[in-house]
């Protein structure tokens, strides 16, 4: 929260000393704000406050005379709701992640009641109305903990904060335990990275000069205007209402393996139609930035313009594909997004905050080529039929929905199909492929020496049997 231009600043202990009985009376607030490392005290808030950005803006918020009027509780000039910070903080997007009263009062945390804070530390809110409330995650004289004064006035410190409510209660989803998991976001890996809402650079999320990548939750979610997505369901190029006013990457596709142009987006644009979840995903993950060393760049593997892809900036390139190919509910024109392959473990809960499973996949799938049974809950069949690609008691009619099954091919698909035991890693990229079609990779052992296509069918050679040529069970 950022302090508005000073109209006039008294000594903040002179201040607080005029009105330090009315401050005593009020021991709610006094709970409420005190410096963690001191008494609980008038002075003990006056030290914190000094350090902040409300330093020496008492007056602001309390009056010394009533002159007249019935006055507030704890001296307040206003009635203790958020149109008391809205009479400073009354500029959308003013160095911080708030958009206004018109996106906060339809999000989640402005409409919900169970935005409550729940304590223990500091101590749950218990006034009358208090959901909803600016000061249910800010506190305006400031807080402390063992590193100092905590940034943005917060209660406490980063993910922190968050991780209060989203660990089952009063959030219903358990995001907390997904961060113990052994693949996760490392939101609580390190502190001090994230420097706010006007990161825009490149190396703000690299690796270089200095190593500055980091994952908090704000990089993915702005509290003021983040809302369920069962008040707004998005198209699959959309922004999840879940990840609506925070910053993305937009890119601008060039031919097939080449890296593209981006453009930072900020946060405050609501004007730009937000496109899907990689948007968000590309700032830590594309070549926008600097990445570690072996991380894939997604933005150049999910070009649109590459021989294959999967379907997320757009639709495949095979729309005559057989529906009998695919689970239910996907066909050959579907959108995937990267949160449906990427995510809890545990069907309640939703986004990559951390996994049971590696790459922070919600359903297991082990990147190995080495000979092994393919099975139904792997993360594949999630989206393409497991019948048709790896069950080998599937009928001949049904197989037919892989061009590489009879009567294409007589030795039939990949999977364990034949009793091969060769799972789809094998023949197989993940996100894309910038030199064949079907997401082919050669070179992996068991997997695919060579591999050509033509109008009608093509040839493949693997590691695991000799050449076979095939027609199209379907057209292209």
């Amino acid at each position: 929260m950022r302090r508005p231009p000073q109209l006039r600043r008294l000594p903040a202990i002179a201040a607080l000393a005029l009105f330090a009985g009315g401050l005593l009376a009020a021991g709610a607030l006094i709970a409420a704000a005190p410096d963690r490392l001191s008494p609980r005290t008038p002075l003990a808030i006056t030290r914190v406050l000094s350090q902040g950005p409300h330093a020496g803006d008492c007056e602001r918020c309390h009056t010394m005379h009533a002159e007249g009027t019935v006055p507030e509780p704890h001296a307040l000039t206003g009635p203790n709701d958020n149109s008391l910070c809205l009479g400073c903080h009354s500029t959308a997007w003013e160095g911080g992640s708030y958009g206004g009263p018109w996106l906060y009062d339809g999000s989640d945390h402005g409409a919900s009641p169970e935005m409550v804070w729940p304590g223990p530390v500091p101590p749950a809110r218990v006034e009358p109305g208090p959901a909803g409330k600016c000061l249910n995650c800010h506190d305006p004289h400031g807080w402390r903990d063992a590193l100092g004064v905590i940034p943005f006035l917060g209660l406490v410190r980063e993910e922190g904060q968050c991780l209060a409510c989203h660990d089952g209660s009063p959030a219903t989803s358990n995001v907390r335990n997904d961060q113990l998991k052994p693949y996760r976001h490392p939101g609580q890996d390190y502190s001090d990275r994230h420097t706010g809402p006007t990161e825009s650079l490149p190396t703000d999320f690299g690796i270089t000069p200095a190593n500055r990548r980091h994952a908090e939750c704000v990089d993915c979610h702005n509290p003021h205007v983040a809302r369920s997505e069962a008040t707004l369901q998005p198209r699959p190029d959309a922004a999840s209402s879940l990840l609506l006013g925070v910053s993305r990457i937009a890119v601008f596709n060039g031919g097939a393996g080449a890296p593209p142009g981006y453009e930072f987006i900020p946060a405050s644009d609501t004007l730009s139609s937000p496109g899907g979840d990689w948007q968000l995903c590309f700032k830590c993950h594309s070549s926008w930035t600097t990445q570690p060393s072996g991380q894939t760049d997604l933005a150049r593997a999910l070009n649109p313009n590459n021989p294959s892809y999967h379907p997320v900036e757009a639709a495949g390139r095979n729309p005559n594909i057989s529906g009998l190919a695919f689970a239910p509910g996907w066909d050959a024109t579907s959108r995937t997004r990267c949160g449906d392959c990427h995510g809890s473990d545990d069907p309640t809960t939703r986004g990559p905050h951390g996994s049971l499973y590696r790459y922070i996949l919600n359903r297991p799938y082990t990147a190995s080529s080495a000979p092994r049974m393919t099975t139904a809950g792997e993360i594949c069949f999630a989206c393409h039929a497991f019948a048709v690609y790896a069950d080998d008691a599937s009928p001949d009619v049904v197989l037919a929905g892989s061009r590489f099954n009879a009567p294409a091919v007589d030795k039939g698909h990949a999977g364990h199909v034949r009793g091969e035991n060769v799972p789809c890693y094998a023949c197989h990229e993940t996100h894309g492929s910038t030199t064949r079609p079907h997401l082919v990779v050669t070179g992996r052992i068991p997997g695919i020496v060579s591999y050509t296509e033509t109008s009608t069918g093509g040839s493949c050679t693997p590691t695991c049997h000799g050449t076979e040529s095939y027609i199209l069970n379907y057209a292209r």
